[in-house]
């Protein structure tokens, strides 16, 4: 987190340049900073979906797992 502020704030100035000049069309970011933001805050949206899925599979693996077996 350092190292990225570092560069952000002082890598120009450096001649320290990680945006190389490309298409128009290479990709939806304009630079590799938003990139790494984008990618950096879309896992506060991926986790709990994750969690969810995981959680919703493992009830589904208990229940078959206690269904296998007779009532007592």
């Amino acid at each position: 987190m350092i190292t990225l502020t570092f560069l952000k704030l002082f890598g120009k100035k450096m001649e320290i340049d990680y945006d190389p000049p490309h298409e128009p069309d290479y990709d939806d970011y304009k630079n590799n900073a938003e990139a790494y933001l984008f990618f950096s805050l879309s896992w506060f949206v991926t986790a709990p979906m994750f969690i969810v899925v995981a959680t919703i599979q493992l009830l589904y693996k208990f229940t078959q797992w206690f269904m296998k077996y007779p009532n007592v």
